[in-house]
């Protein structure tokens, strides 16, 4: 913005005063005299402080999980949707797009101690007619597994398998409980089967559930 100045016809102007930008400060010369009057100033002089808006790897990771973990206290299950698959029974598709590290949906069910978990192995195996929906893994040196069999109208446990599945599996912890979360392995387009793989390559399961090969 330029100032308007109103100049006496009787008073002669002196020549103007010159501005050379130095990096972090300002030099004015004077033109009016053989001496170089120099005059340093911060560029806070001119410039409001402004804290960064660039965050750092650490913060962005904090606010992934403060909302992942909001996330799994809600219960969100949004941009997903239950279809029946021929020869497999229900199955989960994306309604939405996922991109590769995004948070699908959760294996929610009960956790259990290993013992606990052995148990009902046993009691699952009477029952030919009901199916067993038993995760194992490990947290913080710790063996424990989810207990997803009891019909919950939950998306997670309905999630089918395959070894080329498009979704890799990860313990957090929540309020000091170890929750296991389905994550997108690479882009997930919308209307395409979400899976992942079981892990389970024991000689009877493959005899019970021959699937589990591919």
């Amino acid at each position: 913005m330029c100032e308007e100045h109103v100049v006496p016809p009787t008073k002669k102007m002196p020549p103007p005063k010159v501005k050379r930008r130095l990096k972090n400060n300002f030099v004015t010369t004077d033109n009016t005299s053989n001496n170089t009057q120099k005059t340093n100033h911060k560029l806070t002089d001119y410039f409001p402080v402004r804290r960064s808006v660039r965050k750092t790897k650490k913060i962005v990771l904090e606010e992934k999980q403060r909302f992942l973990e909001e996330v799994l206290r809600n219960g969100n299950e949004d941009g997903l949707l239950i279809r029946e698959f021929e020869g497999k029974g229900r199955g989960v598709i994306a309604a939405r797009p996922f991109f590769k590290g995004d948070f699908v949906v959760e294996y929610s069910g009960e956790l259990i101690d290993i013992n606990e978990a052995r148990l009902r192995e046993q009691k699952y195996a009477q029952d030919q007619s009901a199916g067993c929906y038993m995760y194992y893994f490990k947290h913080k040196n710790q063996q424990y597994c989810i207990d997803a069999t009891a019909e919950t109208g939950r998306f997670g446990r309905l999630v089918n398998h395959s070894r080329n599945g498009n979704l890799l599996t990860r313990t957090v912890s929540v309020d000091d409980r170890p929750r296991l979360v389905l994550i997108a392995k690479d882009t997930i387009e919308i209307d395409e089967e979400i899976t992942y793989d079981y892990g389970d390559r024991s000689k009877e399961s493959l005899q019970h559930h021959p699937w589990l090969a591919f």
